[in-house]
C-alpha cells in the first residue's frame, strides 16, 4: 500500500534540503497533496525520482481486476466505471466492464434498453451461459460490456445455493482474464453477496466518494468491509485509491469534505487522487445522450480529470 511522506522525510530520501522539496512541489516538479498547511508526498513518487523500481501491485500476465465500490449510492460509481472504461480503452487497453448492479446503470449510460436484454451477467454468474463471449456487448467506445438488468437481483438467492458462494464470480472469470488487460466491476450500493463476489474477485478496489457529509459514513463502512474481505476471502485485496466526486468548490461543505478525505487517506496510507470530478449538470445529463461524458464533451473538466486518472491508474 502506498504510504505518504512529509516534506522532511521526502527531503531525507532525496538528499535535498526541505525547502528545495517544497519549491519542487510549488513548481509542479513533485506531485503532492496539501493537508492543512503541510504537504504530503506519496512514497512511490519519491521512489520514482530516485529511480527505484517497485513490484507491480497487480498481475502482469492476466487481467487486472478493479472493483468500483462504495456502500453509499449516488457517489458516481457507474459514471466513474463507464468513463474510466472508455479512457482506458482509448489508451490501447483491452477492457471489460462488468455491471454487477441490478439497476443496470452501465447499459443505461450507453443508451441501451435493459428490458430488452436477452442475456446478461446473471446468466454468466449462475452458470446458464458460461461462455462470456455470448453475453458481452462490444460498445462504440472501445470496451466490452457485460450488462445487467433487474434479473440480477435473483442472483442473491441463486448464489446462496452454490458452494463457496462468495467465490463464484472469481471462478467464472478464470476463463476470461487472459482476454483482457483490465476488468472493471461496477458494484451495487450495498454489502450483499454480489458486492462480496466483486471484492473477492478483484485485485484492487477504487472508491468514489461524493463531497457531502453523508458520503463519509459510506467510505468508513467500505474500508471496514475491505478489512473483512481480506480476512475471509481475499487477503491480497488492495485499495487502489479514493476518488472525490461531485466536488463543488463554491460550497464550504464540499471543500471541507475534500480536505477531510485527503487527511483521512494520509492517516490510512491510502492514495487520494489529486484530480477530482467536479459537480456538473452536463455530467449528470450525459446518460440521456447514451454516451460517456469523456466522449460527449472531451474538453469538460470532468472528462479531463477522468483521462488523467486513467493514465495514473495505468502507471500504478
Amino acid at each position: 500500500m502506498d504510504n505518504y511522506l512529509t516534506t522532511e522525510q521526502a527531503a531525507a530520501k532525496l538528499q535535498l534540503h526541505q525547502n528545495t522539496v517544497i519549491r519542487y512541489i510549488r513548481d509542479g516538479r513533485l506531485k503532492a497533496i496539501k493537508v492543512g498547511n503541510a504537504y504530503r508526498i506519496r512514497e512511490s513518487i519519491v521512489a520514482a525520482m530516485l529511480g527505484e523500481v517497485e513490484q507491480p501491485a497487480h498481475p502482469t500476465d492476466s487481467a487486472w481486476i478493479i472493483a468500483v465500490a462504495n456502500q453509499k449510492g449516488g457517489v458516481a460509481k457507474t459514471t466513474t466505471s463507464v468513463n474510466l472504461a472508455t479512457c482506458l480503452a482509448a489508451l490501447g487497453k483491452r477492457v471489460l466492464l462488468i455491471d454487477l448492479d441490478p439497476q443496470g446503470g452501465c447499459a443505461v449510460c450507453l443508451g441501451m434498453d435493459t428490458t430488452e436484454l436477452q442475456r446478461t451477467v446473471y446468466d454468466f454468474l449462475v452458470g446458464r451461459i458460461p461462455d462470456v463471449g455470448r453475453i458481452t456487448v462490444k460498445t462504440d467506445h472501445g470496451f466490452d460490456l457485460l450488462p445487467s438488468n433487474i434479473d440480477l437481483s435473483g442472483a442473491e438467492v441463486e448464489l446462496k445455493k452454490l458452494l463457496a458462494q462468495e467465490n463464484v464470480l472469481k471462478r467464472r472469470l478464470e476463463s476470461v482474464v487472459g482476454s483482457y488487460d483490465i476488468i472493471l466491476i461496477d458494484t451495487a450500493p450495498s454489502f450483499g453477496i454480489l458486492t462480496v463476489n466483486a471484492l473477492t474477485a478483484a485485485h484492487s478496489v477504487l472508491v468514489p466518494v461524493s463531497c457531502d457529509l453523508m458520503a463519509l459514513r459510506g467510505l468508513r463502512m467500505l474500508l471496514d468491509t475491505v478489512v473483512d474481505v481480506r480476512a475471509a476471502t481475499n487477503p491480497d485485496l488492495q485499495i487502489l485509491g479514493v476518488l472525490a466526486t461531485k466536488f463543488d468548490s463554491r460550497t464550504i461543505n464540499s471543500r471541507e469534505v475534500s480536505e477531510y478525505l485527503a487527511a483521512l487517506c494520509v492517516r490510512e496510507g491510502i492514495r487520494f487522487f489529486d484530480d477530482v470530478i467536479k459537480q456538473s449538470v452536463r455530467v449528470a445529463e450525459a446518460p440521456n445522450s447514451g454516451q460517456p461524458i469523456v466522449s460527449l464533451m472531451p474538453d469538460l473538466e470532468a472528462s479531463q480529470a477522468y483521462r488523467k486518472i486513467a493514465e495514473e491508474i495505468l502507471h500504478e
